[in-house]
């Protein structure tokens, strides 16, 4: 079973998607209180999906935050400033989409359509 997860990901999270709708309309839940659920759950995957992708992107590369003023000894001993041409090499790289990204965004999409789809029945 864990060989049929870690192969096809997407595919275990839309049939669980499934069977979970499937146990929600078994215990006479309304389908559109069952969609709903599936499109807020499909916006928070979408969401976190962008949380993944904006990680991945090196959005803070070059920033120095200091909360405190430090002594002459931490102040010599610190990493010095990247150049400017370093910081640019490094955010100008490709978007990446990694797996979990990858994930999140097709169950995401499923998740809403067919929020959609039992809301409008």
């Amino acid at each position: 079973m864990k060989a049929v997860v870690k192969r096809y990901p997407v595919a275990t999270g839309i049939g669980l998607v499934i069977m979970i709708n499937l146990i929600f309309v078994g215990l006479r839940m309304p389908l559109m209180a069952v969609g709903n659920l599936d499109f807020l759950a499909g916006l928070f995957l979408l969401v976190l999906a962008s949380i993944f992708i904006v990680g991945s992107g090196h959005l803070f590369t070059g920033w120095r935050f200091s909360v405190r003023k430090k002594t002459d000894l931490e102040a010599e001993n610190d990493p010095k400033h990247p150049a400017a041409k370093d910081v640019a090499s490094i955010k100008n790289r490709p978007i990446t989409v990694n797996k979990y990204a990858h994930f999140c965004l097709l169950v995401g999409l499923f998740l809403i359509v067919l929020g959609i789809v039992l809301t409008s029945i």
